[in-house]
């Protein structure tokens, strides 16, 4: 019999490729597109039911692993009940937001709330690994999980920008999630990975440049939720150093955007969930790159990302994390001069200002 991961990985693509076009023609027989306006970047009303396919991937992928493999995966599993209780409710609050954008602090409860039945489930974060031994987190349990899937789940919605950006970045951390779980027996959790791609591959298809399918915000949203569990998981069940690193590492792209936001944000004072034209990949439109050639950035970072996660695995960890260091420390470097560059040259009016700079990043 095939081995489970393969299995689902045929299972899920056979679903997406089914399951995209029909919502492609329902999103605009019904009208459920996503139309243009003052934060967004496309220039005609788009379908926004990607996360309604990926929930629909997911979870018939694992109703149908669990049946053709029943001593793998338990549909009993009381975890297994409450990771489909926060998908179902992530991905209806997103629907909701793509219809009728919602407050953020609604959302934030709501990512709040799904953290909180996670850790009622016993999917948490128990014991913390670090390259200097394992400390006992039993007393902030509860808190460091919530925060870690809402931040997880915030990081994806973040970098959701350009066609193509999310689903082609979260491509290339699932992917590198697969080849580390190589090393690892991690049961019927690499299942998730394996689902995710089996998405993300015919679902980057269509939501390449010019998009025909958006994620929305309960695809984005879905997604971080979904690698918050994974990680969350692979920790409960092994306690490896990869447990900590991989998930960072992995979506290094997404949290290092998501990381910048907050700093950027405390400095100018401004709202920490506002909506604004200032993320990295403005900058760069603004640098004069087209939208491909931003992406294409993106998609390398996410493998320079993965490569340090693989390495945190496979070679020298102290080296690997050395190196780590020094590659996020340019990274932020680059950032800073890049953000006060073009602020100067914004406010001297030798740049395009973000409002008019659409044409490159629509």
């Amino acid at each position: 019999m095939m081995d489970m991961g393969p299995a689902a990985l045929i299972i899920s693509i056979a679903i997406s490729l089914a399951l995209i076009p029909l919502a492609i023609k329902a999103a605009h027989r019904y009208s459920i597109l996503d139309k243009p306006g003052r934060h967004k970047r496309h220039a005609k009303p788009t379908p926004f039911l990607g996360g309604a396919v990926l929930f629909a991937a997911m979870w018939l992928t694992i109703l149908v692993i669990s049946l053709a493999y029943p001593d793998r995966i338990d549909l009993a599993d009381n975890s297994l009940f409450y990771i489909l209780a926060g998908a179902v409710i992530i991905t209806l609050t997103g629907l909701i937001d793509d219809m009728r954008p919602l407050p953020t602090w609604p959302r934030l409860l709501v990512q709040i709330g799904v953290g909180l039945i996670l850790v009622f489930g016993g999917v948490r974060v128990e014991l913390l690994t670090t390259p200097w031994g394992s400390i006992d987190m039993t007393n902030y349990s509860a808190l460091l999980t919530v925060a870690w899937v809402v931040g997880l789940t915030n990081a994806i919605n973040i970098i959701d920008g350009l066609d193509g950006l999310a689903s082609g970045v979260c491509l290339i951390a699932a992917s590198t999630l697969v080849v580390i779980g190589m090393s690892h027996d991690m049961g019927w959790i690499q299942v998730i990975a394996f689902v995710l791609i089996g998405f993300l591959l015919p679902f980057l298809f269509f939501n390449s440049r010019p998009a025909k399918i958006f994620l929305g915000d309960s695809g984005s949203m879905q997604l971080g939720y979904y690698f918050a569990v994974f990680s969350l998981l692979v920790r409960f069940k092994s306690f490896t150093l990869s447990a900590l690193f991989v998930p960072l590492l992995t979506l290094g792209v997404p949290i290092t955007e998501a990381a910048s936001s907050v700093i950027r944000r405390l400095i100018t004072g401004k709202s920490l969930m506002s909506a604004d034209r200032r993320h990295l990949f403005h900058y760069l439109s603004w640098m004069g790159l087209s939208q491909r050639q931003i992406v294409l950035v993106f998609y390398a970072m996410g493998v320079i990302f993965g490569l340090f996660a693989v390495g945190m695995n496979y070679w020298n960890r102290p080296l690997v994390l050395t190196l780590l260091v020094l590659f996020m420390v340019v990274i932020f470097v680059v950032y800073f001069i890049l953000v006060t560059g073009l602020s100067r040259r914004l406010r001297n009016g030798s740049a395009r200002h973000p409002r008019k700079a659409n044409s490159k990043v629509e």
